[in-house]
C-alpha cells in the first residue's frame, strides 16, 4: 500500500513534466480514438446498407435484344409489316406479342436458386376500357392531332386506353410498397386472386370520382387483338387508392385534376396476361435475396443457365450499393491508417517520456534501492505513475472524441466523395446519357424508364459513441501502460545502487 501511495505522490510531485506528457498523449489518443469511432461507425453502417441495398434483382428482356429488334423493324417498310401480319398463324402472333416479354416459367425456375428469399412477377400494358375516358390522355391526343401528328404517332392509343399493372399480390406492388400510393377504401387483391385469375381491380381516387365509380362497381376491359363479346372482361372494383403526389398537389392548391398517375389500374397478373393476350409471359421477375453477398453468384448463375444468348438480362441494384458503400469503405480504410499512425505516436511518446523521466531520477532510484526497496516495489511505484498519466490522458481523450469524432468522420467522407468526381464527369458524357435514357428503373423503385435524373440515396456517416469504444479505450490504456513500463523495468532491474551513490 505504501508503494502505491509513493506512486501517487511521485505523480503529484512532478506536475510540469507529467502535464507535458499528458498533453501529448491526449492529442494522439484523441485522434486515435476518433479514428476508431469513425471505423466502427463506417463498418456498422456498411452492414446496415447490405441489408437494404444490393439484395434486389430482376429478370427482363435485355436492352441489347430490344435494340436489335428496333434496328430490324426500322429497316422494314409499313407494307412489309402489314403483309406479314396478314399471313401470321396464331402461334406466330403470340411469338410477335411476346418478343420483349419473359416466359413465366423461367422466372419461376430462377426463384428456386439458393439465396432468393421472395419474388414477384409483373406485367404492365395499355388496355382499352371503352366505358370510361382517360381525360389526361385525351388532352395529349388532341394536342398531337392539332399538331398534325395523327393517331399513327401514338401507336394505336386512344382516349379509352389505360395503363394496367399486374402482379401476384396487390399489397406488394412497388407503388404501394414505396408509399407513393395508399389504399383508402376496399381491399387489395390477393395471391389467391392471382392463382384463380379473379377479375378484380384497384383504381385511383380522383379517377373514381370523375367517373362516379366506387367499390363494388364494375368496368369493362377489352382483350387486346380480340373482338366481339368474347373480348370483353368485366372487372370488379375491390379497392380505391390515393396517389400521394396528387393529394399533395390538391392540398397545396395545385392542379389536382391533372393526375396522370390516376390512370393506372392494378389487377392480378393473370388478369393482365389475359387482357394483353399473352398467357404465360411477364414483363419481369422481381427478386429479393438474403444480402448483397449473393449478387455475384446469382448473376453468374443467370448468365450461364437462363440468359438464352443474351435475350434476357438479370439486373440488380448492386451499383446503388456501391455508390453508398464505397465512400463508407474508403472512410473505414483511411481511419485504420490514421488509427495505426496515432497509436504508433502514442507508443513513441510514452517510451521517450519514460526514458527522460527515469533518466532524470537515477539518484532517487539508487537511494530507494539502497535503503532496502526491492525491484518489485520500485517498479510498482513507477507503474502507478505511468497508469495515472495514461488514465488522465485517455479520460480527457474520450471526452474530446465524443465532441470531434463526427466532424472528423464528415471530413473523411467528404474527401472520399471528392475522389468520385472523375466517374461523375464520365457519367456526363453523351454516351453515358444515352445509356441512362435507355435504362429502365428497377421495379422496386416504382418506375419504368429513366427520363430524368432520379434521386439516389447518399452515403451518410453517423458517428455515435458506441459502448464498445469504451472497451477499446481500456485496452489501449492497458497497452500503453504496459509499454510505458518497459523502460522503468529495464532501467530499474539493471541499476546498481552502489554505483549510483558513488557518482555523487
Amino acid at each position: 500500500m505504501r508503494t502505491l501511495k509513493r506512486g501517487f505522490r511521485s505523480f503529484r510531485r512532478h506536475p510540469l513534466s507529467n502535464l507535458i506528457v499528458i498533453l501529448l498523449l491526449f492529442i494522439c489518443l484523441t485522434f486515435s480514438l476518433s479514428m476508431l469511432a469513425v471505423k466502427l461507425a463506417a463498418d456498422s453502417q456498411t452492414e446496415e446498407v447490405k441489408q437494404r441495398v444490393g439484395n434486389y434483382g430482376e429478370i427482363r428482356s435485355s436492352s441489347s435484344f430490344q435494340m436489335a429488334m428496333f434496328e430490324q423493324e426500322r429497316g422494314r417498310s409499313e407494307a412489309e409489316r402489314s403483309r406479314e401480319a396478314r399471313t401470321m398463324t396464331e402461334e406466330e402472333e403470340l411469338e410477335e406479342r411476346t418478343r420483349t416479354l419473359v416466359p413465366e416459367e423461367l422466372t419461376d425456375d430462377f426463384s428456386r436458386e439458393p439465396g432468393i428469399v421472395t419474388y414477384d412477377k409483373v406485367l404492365s400494358t395499355g388496355i382499352t376500357v371503352p366505358d370510361i375516358t382517360n381525360t389526361e390522355l385525351e388532352s395529349i391526343l388532341s394536342l398531337a392531332k392539332g399538331q398534325g401528328q395523327g393517331d399513327g404517332m401514338m401507336g394505336g392509343v386512344t382516349a379509352n386506353t389505360f395503363y394496367f399493372e399486374g402482379n401476384t399480390d396487390g399489397a406488394s406492388a412497388s407503388d404501394f410498397m414505396l408509399g407513393s400510393k395508399v389504399l383508402i377504401d376496399g381491399t387489395f387483391y390477393t395471391y389467391a386472386d392471382y392463382l384463380e385469375a379473379n377479375p378484380v381491380v384497384l383504381i385511383e381516387k380522383y379517377h373514381a370520382e370523375d367517373n362516379e365509380l366506387q367499390v363494388g362497381d364494375t368496368v369493362t376491359a377489352l382483350i387486346s387483338g380480340e373482338s366481339g363479346k368474347d373480348a370483353e372482361v368485366e372487372l370488379e372494383i375491390v379497392g380505391i387508392y390515393e396517389t400521394v403526389v396528387a393529394e399533395g398537389q390538391a392540398e397545396s392548391g395545385g392542379f389536382a385534376s391533372f393526375n396522370p398517375a390516376g390512370n393506372k389500374f392494378f389487377t392480378p397478373l393473370s388478369v393482365v396476361q389475359e387482357l394483353n393476350n399473352t398467357p404465360g409471359y411477364v414483363e419481369l421477375g422481381s427478386y429479393y435475396f438474403d444480402n448483397v453477398d449473393y449478387t455475384a453468384e446469382l448473376q453468374e448463375t443467370f448468365t450461364n443457365d437462363y440468359a438464352d444468348e443474351d435475350r434476357y438480362e438479370f439486373v440488380t441494384d448492386y451499383t446503388e450499393y456501391e455508390v453508398i458503400s464505397d465512400p463508407l469503405e474508403k472512410v473505414g480504410k483511411t481511419s485504420v491508417i490514421g488509427l495505426v499512425g496515432a497509436l504508433g505516436a502514442c507508443a513513441l511518446i510514452i517510451l521517450l517520456a519514460m526514458a527522460i523521466i527515469i533518466g532524470g531520477r537515477t539518484r532517487e532510484l539508487g537511494v530507494l534501492k539502497a535503503i532496502g526497496a526491492t525491484d518489485r516495489q520500485v517498479i510498482t511505484q513507477y507503474a502507478v505513475e505511468v497508469i495515472c498519466i495514461c488514465l488522465v490522458s485517455i479520460i480527457l481523450a474520450m471526452g474530446a472524441t465524443a465532441i470531434i469524432s463526427q466532424s472528423i468522420g464528415d471530413w473523411l467522407l467528404t474527401e472520399s466523395e471528392v475522389t468520385e468526381t472523375q466517374a461523375e464527369e464520365e457519367a456526363g458524357t453523351p454516351q453515358a446519357m444515352v445509356s441512362r435514357f435507355m435504362e429502365r428503373n428497377l421495379y422496386k423503385e416504382g418506375g419504368q424508364f429513366v427520363l430524368t435524373e432520379s434521386d439516389t440515396e447518399e452515403a451518410e456517416l453517423n458517428v455515435v459513441y458506441q459502448g464498445n469504444l469504451l472497451l477499446y479505450g481500456m485496452l489501449i490504456l492497458v497497452g500503453i501502460s504496459l509499454l510505458g513500463m518497459a523502460v522503468p523495468v529495464i532501467w530499474i532491474t539493471r541499476l546498481r545502487p552502489a554505483r549510483v551513490l558513488s557518482m555523487e
